[in-house]
């Protein structure tokens, strides 16, 4: 993963919109990392994102990472409100993709939670299996597009991304999950248990893999 503050992610975020062709950006939490652990073809397509970020501030303390900067900015998901003010600010056009209703809604709400005004130019519903992508892409690429934000489950989502890399005319891939609603949702009670039990078991498997090493 890409050890960054805030700014520097931001700056290589710029650079992508401003450039062309399609780059992607990915938000790792630790849900994911888990349930990718043992699978070496997903783990290669992460590796071809342009930007991996961390979800979670334990993955980069799990890696020894101390930076104070960094560690909270990532706790805070500075660099995804940032990301969300720019496109406002830009008046650049986002295109959603999600899996379900419920999920586009709570994506819909979310980015408008984080930056009134975003221009949305479309959405799609698409699931693994579905062969629906061709269709996808040309609605894509009929709202010229400059940023896809994307909260596909994995390793479906970067699947998707790697293989519509090369036919896709937008200029940034943003696979954000549920990282763009969470903010809105750590204060249920049920969040908080989860969280608390996803913690527990991503360290069990970070001491037990040091152990093995």
């Amino acid at each position: 993963m890409d050890c960054l503050t805030a700014k520097e992610a931001m700056k290589r975020a710029i650079q992508f919109l401003e450039d062309g062709p399609l780059e992607s950006i990915g938000i790792i939490p630790m849900d994911m990392l888990l349930a990718g652990q043992e699978d070496s073809e997903w783990r290669d397509q992460v590796r071809e994102l342009q930007m991996i970020l961390p979800g979670e501030k334990e993955i980069l303390e799990a890696a020894g990472i101390d930076d104070r900067q960094i560690l909270r900015e990532t706790e805070e998901r500075t660099f995804l409100r940032m990301f969300m003010k720019y496109l406002q600010k830009n008046h650049q056009r986002v295109y959603l993709l999600a899996e379900t209703e419920e999920e586009l809604t709570r994506v819909e709400d979310a980015v408008r939670r984080y930056s009134r005004g975003i221009r949305i130019t479309g959405h799609a519903l698409i699931r693994s299996g579905e062969n629906r992508e061709e269709n996808v892409i040309n609605d894509i690429n009929g709202t010229e597009t400059d940023c896809i934000l994307s909260v596909l489950s994995s390793p479906y989502q970067e699947e998707f991304a790697a293989r519509g890399r090369a036919l896709l005319n937008a200029k940034v891939w943003m696979g954000c999950g549920r990282a763009l609603w969470r903010s809105y949702d750590e204060s249920k009670l049920s969040v908080r248990i989860r969280k608390f039990f996803l913690k527990r078991i991503f360290w069990h498997r970070v001491e037990r893999q040091q152990k093995g090493n």
